[in-house]
């Protein structure tokens, strides 16, 4: 069973200045436009194991809490080296999720419709398998998982929720379902950056195929001019 778990290199607070001064001064990302916002993305993402640019692209504060796109969560559990997991099912209705430490199963994380409905979950009706799919990821690292992160983490769509409404019983299914491809972590993206970082994640060959679909995610992100 593999025990490994990957780190990074924890910065002095002078580089980490350096560097959020840079990314503030890029102009890149919108919700960091000055060094102290950029600062805290950076910091944040060194108290929980997250390099800075994914930090930069993939970290936002919400109610003084650094919240994660299931993107970034789902490639941060299969980057560990210790676990890793696996969709059984990822419908408009509910998402199922199995959790590996090696090869043993360790457990089940699910989300239904239902669930996401009675949680006030944020554009359910707009996306309902890219945020079944954040909450089932996000419960599960907190269940089965939490040593991936050096801290506790929360997707977006969990902050319109009080802690209690976020835990469920465990559902099993036995539903099969084929290898997992890009396709997953591409559809879980709710922001631009993110959706970039997962996609320059990809091995070559995958980006060649996944260029074009990942365009049309990029359409869909991309704000409207008035």
């Amino acid at each position: 069973m593999s025990t490994e778990i990957r780190t990074i290199q924890i910065m002095p607070v002078s580089e980490i200045m350096t560097m959020a001064k840079n990314f503030a001064e890029s102009g890149m990302f919108t919700d960091a436009k000055q060094m102290g916002q950029a600062f805290v993305k950076i910091q944040a993402g060194q108290e929980i194991g997250i390099p800075p640019f994914a930090a930069m692209s993939g970290i936002h504060i919400i109610q003084g809490k650094p919240t994660i796109g299931a993107g970034l969560i789902a490639s941060t559990v299969k980057g560990s080296g210790k676990y890793d997991y696996k969709v059984k099912e990822m419908t408009e209705s509910n998402c199922s999720i199995d959790f590996y430490q090696g090869k043993e199963l360790i457990g089940n994380s699910s989300f239904s419709i239902e669930e996401a409905k009675k949680a006030q979950t944020k554009n359910i009706d707009k996306f309902p398998r890219n945020m079944l799919f954040a909450r089932a990821i996000s419960n599960g690292v907190k269940w089965f998982c939490p040593d991936v992160f050096s801290g506790p983490v929360y997707t977006p769509e969990e902050m319109n929720a009080e802690p209690e409404q976020t835990t469920f019983d465990i559902p099993h299914t036995e539903v099969e379902q084929p290898e997992e491809s890009p396709l997953i972590r591409l559809d879980a993206c709710g922001t631009l950056p993110e959706l970039e970082a997962v996609f320059k994640g990809l091995s070559k060959p995958q980006q060649k195929e996944w260029a074009k679909y990942t365009a049309e995610l990029k359409n869909k992100l991309t704000p409207k001019s008035e």
